[in-house]
């Protein structure tokens, strides 16, 4: 009896200076240790996986992006439900004018990046003369928004807000209220209502709706619910509200999502 890949190509492309691919992996697979040549970043598209690197483990789930230095030995342990990414290798030189090598190697980042790595992947996916330039594009403006989230990292206005968002969860349970959040934090409810704006540039109202349109996307992938009791589970009133607030976000309906994921 053969025995099923470990990983599985879907879609490989190449311009000047980088190179992408989108691929499965298996349920409970294990890639051994390993590097890349050159600078990696990691989009995981669904599922979730083990990475160790450095001595260190750091779980990689759907939505995350993780940025790897070049030669950065690292095995992997896929998760029980298999998982799919879009990866993407820079040379050197493109990295650098990007990234501010040193700067992201190593992390796994998360929340609003991920609309950025979508754009990527929507890019990816785009089959015209202008691709290899909105490709770029889109990179850049993804290792910005990741060297501006690793900057904030560091201060205490950081860590509180990252406990509210960690207290919010992803917006699918009860929500706790803004004085509730607040007193979790250790700040006064409207210096909380401020800060989170000034930080996010929206309203915590409008971060559980991101949160919730970010689960939708994994859910997306069992094919198995209808998207209007997907939407229901979201926590939107319907499924015309459901598919504007996904594509305001998105910039493409629920249906053409399911239908681009399947094709990966």
């Amino acid at each position: 009896m053969s025995v099923p890949l470990a990983r599985k190509v879907s879609r490989n492309r190449a311009w000047s200076g980088l190179r992408a691919f989108e691929a499965t992996y298996a349920p409970h697979a294990v890639l051994e240790e390993h590097e890349h040549k050159r600078p990696i970043f990691t989009f995981v598209l669904r599922g979730e996986f083990d990475e160790r690197a450095a001595g260190a483990t750091r779980l990689c789930r759907r939505g995350n992006v993780i940025f790897r230095a070049p030669q950065e030995t690292h095995s992997n342990v896929v998760g029980e439900r298999g998982t799919a990414s879009l990866n993407v290798e820079l040379s050197c030189e493109t990295w650098d004018a990007l990234a501010e090598r040193g700067r992201l190697e190593g992390r796994v980042l998360s929340g609003d990046l991920e609309w950025h790595a979508l754009a990527v992947w929507r890019e990816f996916h785009r089959d015209d003369h202008a691709s290899a330039l909105a490709m770029e594009e889109a990179i850049a403006a993804l290792c910005s928004a990741a060297i501006a989230e690793a900057d904030r990292s560091i201060s205490l206005t950081a860590r509180r807000l990252e406990a509210a968002t960690e207290y919010i969860g992803d917006g699918l349970r009860p929500l706790p209220g803004l004085v509730e959040v607040a007193r979790v934090v250790g700040v006064h409810p409207m210096h909380l209502a401020k800060l989170f704006r000034r930080r996010f540039g929206y309203s915590m109202g409008e971060y559980v709706r991101r949160r919730r349109v970010a689960w939708a996307c994994g859910e997306l992938m069992d094919r198995s619910q209808t998207i209007a009791a997907i939407a229901l589970q979201a926590g939107f009133a319907d499924h015309a509200h459901f598919t504007r607030t996904f594509r305001r976000l998105t910039r493409c309906t629920p249906k053409d999502f399911r239908a681009g994921m399947r094709a990966s």
